[in-house]
């Protein structure tokens, strides 16, 4: 989860890769890391948390809300981009670097 995704190998999927990087969040953090998986033409969504953040907003997982807001943009453009896929619960099991497992976006 530390290399981001080239534009050009993100295919169709550019624009709706570009709309989640420059969405707002809580405090310009950006949570969110997404795994491009090409042969089951999946996105993985994962939340890297900012360590600490949470003694700040106790009652309100904001970090949550991100997540939320950054697959709204995604969903919002593939449909704009003529893109149809779903929402799943399909954990590749790649934890690691402090992100956990939201959802996954498929293509169908």
């Amino acid at each position: 989860m530390k290399t981001p995704l080239a534009r050009d190998l993100a295919g169709n999927y550019a624009s709706a890769l570009d709309c989640v990087r420059s969405g707002p969040s809580a405090s310009n953090r950006q949570p969110w890391r997404i795994l491009r998986q090409s042969a089951q033409r999946a996105f993985h969504f994962h939340l890297k948390r900012t360590p600490g953040y949470d003694k700040f907003t106790a009652r309100i997982d904001i970090q949550r809300v991100d997540m939320g807001i950054a697959m709204c943009h995604f969903e919002l453009a593939v449909r704009e981009l003529g893109l149809t896929g779903r929402w799943v619960v399909a954990n590749p099991g790649l934890e690691g670097g402090n992100a956990e497992y939201i959802l996954t976006w498929v293509e169908s």
